[in-house]
């Protein structure tokens, strides 16, 4: 991490990145932002995940050929020709991840959770256990991508937390040779960012998002 840096004003500071240099973050920056993911909490202290560090540009592009043929199945399966262009409108946003130096596949790996066992033998329907659990170990997983996007912003980098590329789940764990048991849940792009300049997006004021009980 950058001496001098600021723990709050990481946190002020980092921005969504998209458009990405040509420097390649180095292996210690690599292993020091994914560390960061390993010191996150997680459910139960299950740490039920791995992170694949993908460099190989021919990796990166079997990936978004596999969600542009994704896009394209969902399209054929449509009747009106304006569900077919807002879908479309999705495939450059869920692809420019190849154009990032650094892609993190963020996995989560099974994990039997013990209180979801219990609530079955209890008799409870899956809608009741559903509202009575969140996905905790999703919750872990998306702590995990957060330290890790404040960690390349603490070194001088950007990223851009993506979700809709996990339209082609299945296809990423063949490609990542994935255990049938594993899932992937979010790519994360890493790199020194293009436009140092940036403006990040608006964020709602405090006021109308926090609540205090006295």
């Amino acid at each position: 991490m950058k001496d001098g840096v600021n723990f709050f004003e990481v946190i002020k500071n980092r921005k969504t990145v998209r458009k990405f240099a040509d420097y390649i973050p180095t292996e210690d920056e690599i292993k020091e932002i994914i560390d960061s993911a390993r010191l996150a909490p997680s459910a139960v202290n299950a740490q039920n995940w791995k992170f694949i560090a993908i460099l190989n540009a021919d990796i990166k592009q079997k990936m978004a050929d596999a969600v542009l043929e994704k896009y394209d199945e969902i399209a054929s399966k449509l009747e009106t020709q304006e569900e077919k262009d807002g879908v479309n409108r999705f495939r450059g946003h869920s692809t420019f991840f190849t154009h990032a130096p650094l892609l993190i596949a963020v996995v989560e790996t099974k994990y039997p959770a013990f209180l979801d066992n219990i609530l079955e033998n209890a008799d409870y329907s899956a809608d009741e256990i559903a509202a009575m659990r969140p996905d905790s170990q999703l919750l872990s997983m998306g702590g995990a991508v957060e330290n890790m996007a404040l960690t390349a912003h603490a070194l001088g980098l950007g990223s851009c937390w993506m979700v809709a590329p996990i339209i082609a789940e299945a296809a990423f764990k063949k490609i990542l040779n994935l255990a049938d048991d594993d899932k992937v849940v979010s790519l994360l792009t890493i790199g020194k960012p293009a436009d140092v300049a940036s403006i990040r997006s608006p964020k709602k004021n405090l006021e109308d998002i926090m609540q205090i009980i006295k």
